[in-house]
């Protein structure tokens, strides 16, 4: 058996769909939910796009941010793309699809604890346009605020992000088979 698939719906707090692609479940904690997606994988927004490189995907139950870690062609952690969120509800058991809904501010996280803030324009027209409420909007910046915190000090949720990739194939490999440990073992997913 292979890991799990979902599909992610990537969502606007009016409920407009900004678009939606397939992740693989790797670890599901209380705390965090770890996915894959591979290079090729499809983007099914406007025009649409393949993804060029390899991605881990993690989202937290409770908490204002999803980050993707992006991993250069090397398979070495280039950066974290972390999109500040609605709190995340993990999908029901036996469910093959989950949404998030993005705020539309964004960090860039470099390993180097460099960051750069993007979309401010973009959450300051949102507040406006889809009314966020106070709650919703101290809620995306105390989670901005956090984020640059945890990037200052390349701490966690960053620290627990594996700046190497194991291997590129992790889509394939069967589940609960020495490979499958030995790979989610060398991401530090046990």
């Amino acid at each position: 058996m292979r890991p799990s698939s979902f599909v992610v719906e990537k969502r606007k707090y009016n409920g407009l769909l900004w678009g939606h692609y397939a992740v693989f479940a790797l670890q599901q904690t209380p705390t965090r939910h770890a996915f894959w997606q591979p290079r090729g994988t499809y983007i099914h927004r406007n025009q649409g796009w393949a993804m060029r490189r390899d991605h881990l995907q993690f989202f937290y139950p409770d908490r204002w941010y999803a980050i993707s870690a992006n991993y250069d062609e090397h398979g070495e952690l280039s950066h974290c793309y972390c999109d500040v969120t609605m709190p995340w509800v993990a999908p029901a058991a036996g469910a093959h699809a989950f949404q998030f809904i993005d705020l539309e501010l964004d960090l860039h996280a470099d390993p180097s604890t460099t960051f750069r803030i993007y979309d401010e324009d973009e959450f300051a027209d949102a507040v406006i346009d889809m009314q966020y409420p106070p709650a919703i909007r101290q809620g995306a910046r105390d989670a901005l605020d956090d984020l640059i915190a945890a990037v200052r000090r390349w701490d966690s949720p960053f620290a627990e992000i594996p700046l190497v990739l194991p291997r590129a194939d992790l889509h394939l490999l069967e589940v609960n088979s020495p490979t499958w440990r030995q790979a989610l073992g060398a991401l530090g997913m046990r």
